[in-house]
């Protein structure tokens, strides 16, 4: 009595294997390297902000880490906490400083990742004003991988 039957694979069927399983393999790996795009890195923004991203999942990936503003702008060189996620190339993430009254901001970050070195993003800045009101102001950033 045999135990094992051996069966022959036509050369079409091996062929469609290989393919099957290199394909899987190269979107394995797109989707790890997307996912793993900011992380663990420095990145400079163009006016000399820096954005250091400290811990992620690269499963969902959220990211932590620190942002200090711009050495030159009314907060100078002040660390905010950052909290953020990345799907494929698109980026969001949120900077903010609400532990203490000087420089308490909240940022909301949206952009995408330009290769592997670069960050472009848009920003929306709220804060209160003295008199109790709040204060919008947008713009634009680049960031480059340090």
């Amino acid at each position: 009595m045999e135990l094992c039957a051996h069966t022959t694979i036509s050369p079409e069927m091996k062929n469609m294997y290989r393919v099957s399983v290199a394909l899987l393999l190269l979107v394995a790996s797109v989707v790890a390297s997307s996912a793993q795009g900011l992380i663990p890195a420095v990145w400079q923004g163009e006016r000399g902000a820096v954005l250091k991203v400290v811990t992620a999942d690269s499963a969902t990936g959220n990211f932590n880490g620190v942002y200090i503003s711009n050495p030159a702008g009314a907060c100078p060189a002040v660390p905010f906490d950052v909290a953020g996620r990345t799907q494929g190339h698109r980026v969001v993430f949120r900077t903010s400083r609400i532990w203490t009254f000087d420089c308490r901001l909240t940022v909301l970050w949206s952009g995408r990742l330009v290769g592997r070195t670069t960050l472009a993003a848009r920003w929306t800045a709220t804060r209160r004003a003295a008199d109790g009101h709040l204060v919008r102001a947008r713009g634009t950033e680049v960031f480059h991988r340090v």
